[in-house]
């Protein structure tokens, strides 16, 4: 997997806090790290954009 930000490799690493363990890609050049919720988040964030595009026309 490409890093979204700076095209460098991402890896899987295991996160974690006081409740809540998780896994996310992280990348090894620039240290941007993406879960499901950013993913879900950007995805849902790109198809509002677009709908607003969309309607402006």
């Amino acid at each position: 997997m490409d890093c979204p930000k700076c095209k460098g490799m991402m890896m899987l690493e295991r996160f974690s806090d006081f409740f809540l363990v998780f896994y996310a890609w992280k990348c090894i050049n620039c240290g941007a790290i993406i879960d499901r919720t950013i993913a879900n988040n950007r995805r849902t964030s790109l198809a509002a954009r677009e709908s607003q595009t969309v309607t402006a026309h």
